[in-house]
């Protein structure tokens, strides 16, 4: 007969009933521990109050320095077979098993990196040798093209066949031209001289004749602003222009009159006269000029004459006679100068 207030008695113990029990035991031996030392989380505040039948509870887990921080990571929360044990000797000797296999794998990123990169260089190699190749073709063909038809430049930068180089003296006036048309003593004054600019002047102050002959001679480069291709007879061409638009309309307040043009044919490729009158203070003058263009010079001869008391008019055919046949002496000489 069981006693009252004892539990109900069991058929048979297995051995964790009697493990369980033992330790149970143990811990009602203990002495007891004041309220404020025990772990309020422990096993003691649960296991002792637990009469012997109330079944088998969750086992204490023993782990070992270094396991991880979940108390599950060893097994199932009811599985009380389990003893968690994930010590210093497990991951070493997983990482011992992974390690051949790391290299392996190592070792075969290595080498399909290395080929990729072989194979990267070459591909980089074939197409530096494919640029270089084009650009050599290039050059020849640009060579062979700009040899054979070369491009046009968009106006002319040196003096074209034919156009002269420099001008002659304009104080080589032949002396007789000098003695037909200004005869007497006369005053030679030298202007200006270079290779591409020369201008003289003759002088006859001897009443009853007062001549004065003026004589300039001047070679044209070639200019980009000039008209037409800017070649050096462009340029001049362009001058005779500009000298006949002053002498027919003199600007305000000129002594002189707006001349009377003739062309003259016979002389070079371009070639007038202009006659003119000029009032200075009570006296008057009569005034020739006669612009010749050869080529790329331009040759420009005035000669003038005055009327006042004391000295005697001269008719404008003469002067423009004397003008003429000084501006031809000079055109002569011209041939006689170096050519490009």
């Amino acid at each position: 007969m069981a006693q009252p207030g004892s539990p109900p008695r069991r058929l048979s113990e297995r051995p964790d009933d009697q493990q369980r029990s033992r330790e149970r035991s143990r811990r009602a031996a203990r002495p007891e521990r004041p309220r404020w030392q025990v772990d309020a989380f422990g096993p003691d505040d649960t296991d002792a109050e637990l009469p012997p039948w109330a079944g088998p509870t969750r086992p204490e887990v023993t782990r070992h320095r270094g396991a991880a921080a979940d108390p599950y990571a060893g097994g199932y929360a009811g599985d009380t077979s389990t003893r968690i044990d994930d010590g210093p000797d497990a991951r070493p000797a997983e990482a011992a098993a992974d390690a051949p296999r790391s290299r392996m794998a190592a070792r075969r990123q290595g080498r399909a990196a290395a080929a990729r990169l072989r194979k990267s260089r070459r591909r980089v190699y074939r197409w530096s040798v494919i640029l270089v190749a084009v650009c050599i073709v290039a050059a020849v063909i640009a060579v062979i093209v700009t040899e054979s038809s070369p491009a046009p430049a968009p106006y002319v930068t040196s003096l074209l066949p034919g156009e002269f180089k420099s001008v002659p003296s304009a104080c080589g006036v032949s002396s007789a031209v000098l003695g037909q048309y200004l005869p007497g003593h006369r005053t030679t004054t030298n202007q200006f001289s270079a290779a591409t600019q020369s201008q003289c002047s003759f002088t006859v102050d001897a009443k009853p004749v007062f001549r004065l002959l003026e004589v300039s001679a001047q070679a044209f480069q070639p200019f980009a602003a000039a008209s037409g291709n800017g070649s050096a007879s462009q340029s001049a061409s362009d001058s005779l222009a500009v000298a006949k638009a002053a002498l027919v309309k003199p600007p305000k307040r000129s002594l002189l009159s707006p001349a009377e043009l003739t062309p003259l044919p016979q002389l070079g490729q371009q070639a007038f006269a202009a006659y003119q009158r000029e009032t200075a203070g009570g006296i008057v003058s009569d005034v020739v000029t006669v612009v010749v263009r050869d080529r790329n010079v331009l040759i420009t001869v005035v000669l003038n004459a005055q009327e006042s008391p004391g000295f005697s008019p001269t008719p404008a055919a003469t002067l423009q006679a004397g003008a003429t046949a000084a501006a031809r002496d000079m055109l002569t000489k011209l041939k006689a100068q170096p050519v490009a």
